[in-house]
């Protein structure tokens, strides 16, 4: 369950930006989406595949993943509502922005609801991480913890190579 919220999330994320990076693409990676061979795509990609590096490298127990389960079941509700209204206040936002004649108030005000809204969301998945957390072992958390300082790294390396090219 965790694996597929981390999924779902990735891929949602993914899905929103590949529109941005698609460009047309004869080189190599040509026979992949059409932004893979951008730095955005390479980006994504990598990321998604350090995810499923990850997920192998984790090898949880079926204890562990029993008890994963359980958590993210019992707070199944809670997860969807969060997403929903998180998607809600997006939406919000995108209108504002996309509005036949830009209110900058408008907008400047969708955007904090979005913000306090990812706050609660943020607060929602560390309480949810604290009954995680104590699931896995000190090598798992440490791996968790090296994946974000990659995926971080990547993302670095993507916004030096965009300023590059200005």
């Amino acid at each position: 369950m965790l694996r597929n919220l981390m999924m779902v999330g990735l891929v949602v994320a993914g899905l929103g930006t590949i529109g941005a990076a698609s460009t047309p693409n004869a080189g190599p990676g040509a026979g992949r989406w059409p932004g893979a061979n951008t730095p955005l795509g390479r980006m994504i990609t990598g990321n998604l595949g350090r995810l499923m590096v990850l997920r192998s490298e984790l090898n949880l127990s079926d204890e562990q993943r029993s008890q994963v389960r359980d958590v993210l079941v019992r707070h199944r509700s809670e997860i969807v509502a969060t997403v929903q209204a998180v998607r809600a206040k997006r939406l919000v936002l995108r209108d504002a922005v996309l509005a036949e004649s830009a209110d900058e108030a408008a907008i400047r005000a969708a955007a904090a609801e979005l913000g306090e809204q990812i706050g609660d969301a943020a607060v929602k998945a560390s309480k949810l991480k604290a009954q995680v957390a104590p699931i896995l072992t000190d090598e798992q958390r440490a791996l968790i913890v090296e994946f974000l300082a990659d995926r971080d790294e990547a993302v670095d390396r993507f916004l030096e190579q965009a300023a590059a090219k200005r």
